[in-house]
């Protein structure tokens, strides 16, 4: 796949879409463990300076993409400190990418994602870029008439969105390929879209959906 010249993260801010793209990132829940007053936890890390190869330790906290991982989480700082009240709350993408850009805060992939997207095995998901998936065939229409792409945040759930859009317009799930992008990517690729240029709609993890949904309902 062909690798995209990413856009700076803070000019982006800066720009006037970045509030259009805030807006679908703030669609996306990420998990982070919090304390009783919802504020999260933070973690020695180390980072590589944004557009520089130096790197310097941080205590930032960390935002899982994926709820059984912060649950994971959640449960080792449970077991090694057993007084602490700490649970996971959800978070808004479109703030945690913000903090992430200046260095507040580390975006942690899934593992099994990060593997399908191509890292080793042995990688640490801490540090990697967010993998995303989608089939360029899968184009929908939005309420005003206006393409979209959706991205998904789990292969699985692509794979099942394909299966479903073969099933209702026909042909075979063999004739068409789900690749894979990165967050940064994606939102460098927003960012330099215009009115003409199919938008994207990113695809939440389906299991934290359900978790939000299982909250809600209790």
């Amino acid at each position: 796949m062909t690798r995209l010249q990413s856009t700076n993260p803070n000019q982006l801010f800066n720009s006037p879409g970045w509030e259009s793209i805030r807006e679908e990132l703030d669609q996306v829940p990420v998990f982070a463990c919090a304390n009783a007053e919802g504020k999260p936890m933070k973690y020695a890390v180390e980072l590589g300076k944004k557009d520089s190869d130096e790197k310097q330790t941080y205590e930032v906290p960390l935002f899982y993409t994926h709820v059984d991982d912060a649950l994971a989480e959640r449960d080792n700082a449970r077991k090694t400190t057993p007084n602490l009240d700490v649970d996971i709350c959800p978070y808004q993408l479109g703030m945690v990418f913000q903090l992430w850009a200046s260095n507040e805060a580390v975006i942690v992939p899934n593992k099994k994602a990060i593997q399908q997207a191509g890292a080793p095995p042995t990688a640490n998901a801490i540090g990697q870029n967010v993998p995303l998936f989608a089939c360029m065939e899968m184009a929908q229409v939005n309420r005003d008439g206006k393409p979209f792409l959706p991205l998904f945040f789990e292969l699985e759930d692509a794979q099942e969105a394909l299966s479903e859009a073969v099933a209702n317009d026909g042909g075979k799930v063999e004739e068409f390929e789900i690749v894979g992008l990165n967050l940064n990517e994606a939102v460098s690729l927003f960012a330099n879209s215009n009115e003409n240029t199919t938008a994207f709609e990113f695809i939440p993890p389906s299991s934290s959906i359900a978790h939000i949904r299982d909250f809600m309902s209790d």
